[in-house]
C-alpha cells in the first residue's frame, strides 16, 4: 500500500471514528429499552401470560438498532452496552407486566406502587419467575442487539479502519 493511501485511509478512520456518539447511542438504547418493556407489560396484561416472551428479541433488536442509527458506532464498546441493555430489558419488562397486575388486581392507584416493600416484593416476584426459556429469550435479544448495534461499513471504510488499526 502507497504512502498516500495510507494516509487517505488514516484521515477516513479518523473521521468515521469521530463521527462516534457514544452518549447519544446509550441514552437511545435506554429509552428504547424503557419504551419496549412497557409496550412487553401492556401485551401481557392485554394477551395475558407469558405468550409474549418472544417480544424482548423485539426490544433488543429495537435497542441495537436506536444505537445503530443515533450512535453510529464502530468499536466494540457499543456492542457491549446494547448487550447489556438487551440483558436488562427482559427483567425490567417482568418488572413492568407485575408493576401493571399489581395495579389492575389490587385496584390501587400507582403512586402506590413507589414504596421500598412493594418494589422489593415485585424484584423478587420477577426473580422468582425466571425460568430456562426466558433465559432463551434474553440471550436472543442480546444477540440481536449486538449484531445491530454496530454500524455496517463499506469495503472502503473497513479497509481504512484496518489500516488505522495496524499501524
Amino acid at each position: 500500500m502507497e504512502q498516500d493511501e495510507k494516509q487517505r485511509n488514516y484521515a477516513l478512520a479518523e473521521e468515521l471514528l469521530d463521527e462516534q456518539a457514544m452518549v447519544a447511542a446509550m441514552v437511545s438504547g435506554f429509552i428504547t429499552m424503557i419504551l419496549g418493556s412497557g409496550i412487553y407489560a401492556v401485551t401481557a396484561l392485554v394477551v395475558g401470560g407469558d405468550s409474549v416472551s418472544v417480544l424482548v428479541i423485539g426490544i433488543g433488536a429495537a435497542i441495537g438498532l436506536s444505537m445503530q442509527y443515533l450512535g453510529r458506532g464502530i468499536t466494540t464498546d457499543f456492542t457491549v452496552v446494547a448487550s447489556l441493555l438487551a440483558a436488562l430489558s427482559y427483567p425490567v419488562a417482568k418488572f413492568f407486566t407485575i408493576a401493571l397486575y399489581t395495579v389492575k388486581l389490587e385496584r390501587i392507584p400507582v403512586t402506590d406502587l413507589f414504596n421500598v416493600n412493594r418494589i422489593m416484593s415485585m424484584v423478587n416476584w420477577v426473580l422468582s419467575g425466571l425460568r430456562l426459556v426466558d433465559l432463551l429469550f434474553c440471550l436472543g435479544a442480546i444477540g440481536a442487539a449486538a449484531f445491530l448495534s454496530k454500524r455496517r461499513l463499506s469495503h472502503d471504510e473497513g479497509q481504512a479502519i484496518r489500516t488505522y488499526e495496524r499501524r
